[in-house]
């Protein structure tokens, strides 16, 4: 009985997809996940479909993890970002280092446009800091010796069981110019903005959203160089999910 118990309690979880505590249950089983979002990001200047991806296994200490994101503009071009974005692809290990924050490691690929690539090693933190706040912050050093340090924040208001706000904020800082990638040193881009979602089941949630980016110093001059927009506000539309 205390099996069976113990089963049903882990699959009401998975299937509320409240992890953390049913991993806590044995810290020698393994679990995976995968959540992905793909949104189209609607402007009159440069309009164009962005996708974020992640799949993860392991216990409740240690993960293996592979990321996928990029962005793709409507003439089906990949998107600089200004050197922070591309198609870019990650493959780390982290462990737990505390309640709710774990250390990672590993390697990063990116595909930029015109067939440039950037190849590298990633170290950093994710994890919950005060008030639900979810923090991914990275440091990055690639092939060209270029440092890089990434932050992406967000956070989950509850508007109603279904219903939620999330405002979030993602930063990237080089120290190093990287041209062939229109990327600059110091502060190169920073986006603000609010997706609002609702969630059809945990699983499948489509949202709409609104988001504000800019460029800013040497990386702002090589965007506007090569006939960029130097900052953009932009609607979202676009759907999460889980499983």
């Amino acid at each position: 009985m205390r099996i069976i118990s113990a089963a049903m309690t882990a699959l009401a979880l998975a299937m509320t997809g409240v992890t953390a505590p049913a991993l806590a249950m044995d810290d020698q089983a393994t679990y995976w996940r995968f959540d992905g979002r793909i949104e189209k990001r609607l402007t009159s200047v440069a309009p164009a479909t962005e996708w974020a991806t992640q799949a993860w296994i392991g216990d409740d200490s240690t993960k293996l993890r592979l990321q996928n994101s990029g962005v793709i503009d409507d003439s089906g071009r990949i998107d600089n970002e200004g050197g922070t974005r591309g198609i870019d692809n990650r493959f780390f290990y982290s462990r737990r280092i505390a309640d709710y924050w774990d250390a990672k490691a590993g390697v990063q690929f990116t595909v930029f446009d015109q067939g440039i690539t950037r190849s590298g090693v990633i170290a950093g933190v994710e994890g919950v800091a005060p008030y639900g706040i979810h923090v991914d912050a990275v440091l990055a050093v690639s092939q060209t010796a270029v440092v890089s340090a990434r932050l992406e924040a967000a956070y989950d208001v509850l508007l109603s069981q279904k219903l939620i706000a999330q405002p979030f904020l993602e930063a990237m800082l080089a120290a190093q110019d990287d041209p062939a990638i229109q990327l600059g040193s110091g502060l190169a881009r920073y986006e603000l903005g609010l997706r609002l979602r609702y969630e059809i089941v945990k699983e499948v949630a489509p949202y709409i959203g609104v988001s504000f980016e800019q460029f800013t110093g040497t990386t702002a001059n090589f965007v506007a160089a090569a006939g960029g927009p130097t900052s953009n506000l932009r609607a979202l539309v676009g759907v999460k999910l889980w499983f």
